[in-house]
């Protein structure tokens, strides 16, 4: 498996094609696996990067502090690129993902030629809970140790019209780590957008699926926030719309790169 030291962790990380790279970001809960439909289609046209962050899949333990989880796992992305001597990138994160490819390109605006983020949220969106409900939210951390096979059932009846959706979340189910998993969403629940995403040069491209409500409401904010920023809606998805019609997102995020110039003809259309 490839693996490397970076910022005194061990991150496992995959490169495939050649060209013009595109970083993919997996979000909580989840691996590089929830890119497969992507690395198949971009690795024909790009070097496609995807990685585990720390804490999940592969990689290191999640070592850190609650508080300083965020800016440790930038600082391992940033030290991964510059091992893999790759000055700039674009980055796509799906949900948690995307918080943490937004904290990125917040902290190094330079080093990031376009972001995209599938059904995204922000940090902090969720707004101060009063007593009770962080009772509730972390009596709901313990489900994260129960055995994977009791979520299959509710898994499989949400995802019926989308088995390889299935397929890929249940692989995922069996390699969770509970522990380090609350720390992460422990994380998310308190950290807080940085202030300077309006500054942010690059262009942005916000993709959620339809049938995801309160995604499509979350990317609708993100148009009042970016200074360049797209809004998608692809018919017929949820989370994970990029994982419920792969087709549709890689045609629209290979659309959206040719028309900001990132890939040239050659690149996106060869191999």
């Amino acid at each position: 498996m490839p693996q490397i030291q970076v910022n005194g962790t061990t991150l496992y990380y995959e490169i495939h094609g050649s060209g013009t790279p595109i970083v993919f970001i997996h979000g909580h809960l989840s691996s590089h696996h929830m890119f497969e439909p992507q690395v198949e289609y971009f690795s024909k046209r790009a070097k496609v990067i995807v990685l585990d962050l720390r804490g999940y899949g592969n990689s290191g333990k999640l070592d850190v502090e609650v508080g300083h989880i965020m800016e440790t796992q930038c600082s391992d992305l940033c030290e991964l690129l510059n091992k893999l001597h790759i000055s700039q990138a674009t980055l796509v994160g799906c949900s948690s993902g995307s918080v943490l490819a937004q904290t990125f390109a917040a902290l190094h605006p330079d080093r990031v030629s376009a972001l995209v983020l599938v059904d995204s949220y922000f940090a902090g969106c969720f707004g101060k809970k009063n007593h009770l409900l962080n009772i509730c939210e972390a009596c709901s951390w313990l489900s994260y140790y129960l055995p994977a096979e009791f979520f299959l059932r509710s898994l499989r009846v949400t995802y019926n019209r989308w088995r390889p959706v299935y397929s890929i979340l249940r692989k995922e189910l069996y390699h969770k780590r509970p522990t380090e998993s609350i720390k992460q969403r422990m994380e998310l629940l308190r950290m807080e957008m940085p202030a300077n995403l309006a500054r942010l040069p690059m262009p942005v491209l916000c993709v959620a699926g339809s049938q995801s409500e309160w995604f499509v409401k979350q990317m609708q904010r993100a148009a009042t926030l970016f200074r360049h920023v797209q809004l998608a809606t692809i018919e017929d998805a949820m989370y994970p719309t990029h994982l419920c019609q792969p087709h549709a997102f890689n045609r629209m995020l290979l659309d959206f790169l040719m028309d900001q110039h990132i890939y040239r003809t050659r690149e996106a259309y060869g191999g």
